[in-house]
This record gives structure tokens, C-alpha cells and sequence, in this order.
């Protein structure tokens, strides 16, 4: 019998934490008794959910070195200290994403002796400078249970973690505001054209150059890369006054409400990863009804209105253009809430303790 189900997010914001939120919202409204561990700033959630503040991230600093430093402290000294009091052996405890203290929170559930189900997100590593790799591989090694969000990623855990289940990869979101699409569409496509949207993080593998290429030869359309800057903003807008594509830039964090405005302004939403395991922008375009293109990549592929036959600009545009004569309608996920319940119930009473104290 599960006593108490703790589901750990440490970050507060983005695509992890509105996973993280829908998921606890269902588990309640079945009457499990559920707790959602994570920061003490969270991004928007439902009036009435119930947070634990444990998690301090240091914002402030201008300094990476300082923010990462001065989080993990606290994380060390107040945040698994408080796990270990709250946690107990009949509990289940949910880990959600990729984190550089992962291994350390899966230390403190295996000396309470409670059950461990893992939620990685990623089933690759971009870079190893927060740790990620030694999450995930102690992930892998450690949980008596790894969730996968996509049938690629399922069959690429298979072998190194036999003990995968597939739950399906929701996504909490508040109403659409009117007003909020109405100003995307003003400040987007003023000029009354379609517009294809690229939102999320700015990163090299993205291929944000690639849906700026496409886009230049959609007569008609203009397109928009909108979210916070990973390091590659410079050369995009470069690439963009040097072409004169039709698109415009924003760079910065949304919150989700200005967020799921922009997912729904869009005519179609492109996703031409070069490498990805699934992606929660394209689960929120799906869940209001967006198209989405993508490359061919991943479990990308499995949500897609429309998927490109490689990842060059001609066949994103193609892509692009074959979502929006398709369209899309409303995708809602039945009884997500008891597919995870029923997760961690086989993860509960196949448990293997103790290991790995």
C-alpha cells in the first residue's frame, strides 16, 4: 500500500514543472495523497494546489558560478535534510527531470526505504556542466522504475533500464487569454499574414537557423523565435538581417500565461530539433490544438500534424506548410492521472530494497 506519493521538481518553471503540476493536480482529484516538492518562486499554477517551498534557487547573481554554488548549499544543508524528515518507507518518491544533486535525493528515498520512480525527460545529455550526465546514468542504474514520455524513448531505455514504463507527457495550462493572443498576433504579424512560430529555449541544437531559412520561402507567412537566449540570439539575428527573413525575435523567459497566449497565435508551431526526446512546447500546441511540424527526430515525430523528410530548410517549409493545410484539433489525454498511479504501483510492489544504500 503507498502511504504518500512525493514528486520532486526542482526547477519551478518551464516545460518539467507544468508537467510536474498537471500530473499532481490529477493524482488529487483521484484522492492520492500527493505532495509537490520545488522552488520557492514557481512559475503560475492552479489556485488551491498545495506546494512544499522547499527548494531555494539563488537568481540574483549575474554569476553562474555564484548562482550554482550558493543553490547547491542550500539544496545540501535544508533541502535533502528536509526530504529525509518528510519522506517514509511506504512512500513513493517522483524525481522530474534532470538535476545535478539527482543522485543525492535518490540516496535520501533509498535510506528512508521509500520507492523510487524517475522521470529523466531526456534520455540524452546536452552538456555536463550541471551534472546531468551522473543524473541520468544514476538514474538509470538506481530507480526502481524509469517514465519515458514517447515510444523512441522507451525503446531506447530498454537496455539500459529494463524497469521503463510509458506514461503520456501532459501539461498544465491556464486558460487562453484573448487579449494576450490578440497582442502576440499584433506585434507578430501585423500585417495579417500567417504566422509560424519557433517558441523556447535558444540553443544550437534547436536549429533556429534552419526554421529562419524555411521561412524566408514561405511567401505570405512570417515567422517568430520567441523564449530565453541559450547563447545563440547573436548569430540568429546576424542570419536574419543578413537574409531579411520575415521573422522576429524575442528573447527572454515568458511566463506560462504569455507562453500558451504565443503557442495559440500561432498557425503552426515548428520543432526542427536536430536532437530531441519529446518536447513539451509541441504537448501544449497538441492540447490547444495547434499544428506542429517537425524534423524527424525522436519521439518529435509522435506528436507531429506533419513531419519533415530531413532537417533542411526546404523540408521544414514543406513540413510547415503541409501542418497548416492539415490542421489540428484538441488533443486530450483520458485518465493520465491512473496511468501514472498505475506506475508507480507496479514500481511499488516490484521494488527491489535495499539497494544501492
Amino acid at each position: 500500500m503507498i502511504r504518500r506519493v512525493h514528486v520532486i521538481e526542482s526547477g519551478g518553471r518551464g516545460g518539467v514543472f507544468n508537467h510536474s503540476v498537471e500530473v499532481v493536480t490529477g493524482l488529487r482529484a483521484l484522492g492520492v495523497d500527493v505532495t509537490l516538492h520545488t522552488t520557492d518562486d514557481p512559475d503560475t499554477a492552479p489556485d488551491g494546489l498545495a506546494m512544499c517551498p522547499c527548494i531555494s534557487w539563488y537568481r540574483r547573481s549575474r554569476s553562474r558560478f555564484v548562482r550554482r554554488s550558493r543553490t547547491a548549499a542550500r539544496y545540501l544543508t535544508r533541502t535533502l535534510p528536509h526530504l529525509y524528515r518528510v519522506i517514509g518507507a511506504d512512500d513513493v518518491v517522483h524525481i522530474q527531470g534532470l538535476f545535478a544533486l539527482t543522485p543525492e535525493i535518490i540516496s535520501v528515498a533509498r535510506m528512508r526505504r521509500a520507492t523510487v520512480v524517475c522521470s529523466p525527460h531526456n534520455t540524452f545529455v546536452r552538456a555536463d556542466t550541471l551534472g546531468n550526465a551522473r543524473a541520468l546514468a544514476t538514474m538509470l542504474r538506481r530507480a526502481d522504475r524509469v517514465l519515458a514520455y514517447s515510444d523512441a524513448d522507451s525503446a531506447n531505455l530498454a537496455g539500459g533500464a529494463p524497469r521503463v514504463g510509458r506514461v503520456p507527457l501532459v501539461q498544465w495550462t491556464p486558460p487562453v487569454d484573448p487579449d494576450r493572443v490578440a497582442a502576440w498576433r499584433a506585434r507578430l504579424a501585423a500585417d495579417g499574414s500567417l504566422l509560424a512560430v519557433m517558441p523556447g529555449y535558444i540553443r544550437a541544437d534547436k536549429n533556429c537557423d534552419v526554421f529562419v531559412r524555411a521561412t524566408s520561402m514561405m511567401p505570405g507567412w512570417r515567422g517568430a523565435v520567441v523564449g530565453e537566449d541559450l547563447g545563440s540570439g547573436a548569430a540568429l539575428q546576424a542570419l536574419i538581417e543578413r537574409t531579411a527573413a520575415p521573422v522576429t525575435t524575442h528573447y527572454g523567459y515568458l511566463d506560462l500565461h504569455d507562453f500558451v497566449a504565443l503557442v495559440s497565435a500561432a498557425d503552426v508551431i515548428a520543432a526542427p530539433y536536430r536532437v530531441a526526446s519529446q518536447s513539451g512546447v509541441l504537448s501544449i500546441a497538441a492540447k490547444l490544438g495547434v499544428p506542429r511540424a517537425t524534423a524527424p527526430t525522436g519521439g518529435l515525430v509522435e506528436i507531429a500534424t506533419a513531419v519533415a523528410r530531413d532537417i533542411t530548410p526546404e523540408g521544414i517549409r514543406d513540413a510547415m506548410l503541409t501542418a497548416h493545410e492539415i490542421g489540428a484539433s484538441p488533443i486530450a489525454v483520458a485518465d493520465a492521472a491512473g496511468l501514472f498511479v498505475r506506475e508507480y504501483l507496479v514500481a511499488h510492489e516490484g521494488r527491489r530494497l535495499p539497494v544501492h544504500p
